[in-house]
């Protein structure tokens, strides 16, 4: 159980980076900016999940306590973003939230299992 606090952690933080790095570029670069803070967003999901599920042969299928626990924070941003943003806003944000959110938490976590299936094939 201390990997997920630890995940929870880990996505609390992001929330905060990522909305000052969000809202920065997005003010300066618009459009093109949003999808940076995106891409930077799957990045630090993969990050943390890999160094999370390391060593871990099923962890894309046994880690979802852990991959909910770091993508938590940004899930329960999105309840009152749909329900208090326009659509077009939940559209361009949400999206990009859900895919870079979930996205590099799954591939993070499939990597991880990768990694440690083929180090259990060379022993």
């Amino acid at each position: 159980m201390p990997k997920a606090w630890i995940a929870f952690f880990l996505g609390l933080f992001a929330f905060f980076i990522f909305m000052f790095i969000g809202e920065k570029l997005s003010d300066h670069y618009g459009n093109a900016g949003l999808l940076a803070t995106f891409v930077v967003m799957l990045a630090y999901f993969f990050i943390c999940q890999l160094f999370l599920s390391r060593g871990h042969p099923d962890a894309y299928r046994k880690d979802w306590p852990i991959m909910l626990a770091l993508d938590a924070v940004l899930l329960l941003l999105l309840i009152p973003m749909v329900l208090l943003e326009r659509p077009e806003v939940v559209l361009a944000q949400g999206l990009g939230i859900l895919i870079s959110c979930f996205g590099g938490t799954w591939a993070g976590a499939f990597t991880a299992s990768m990694r440690a299936r083929r180090r259990g094939n060379r022993l």
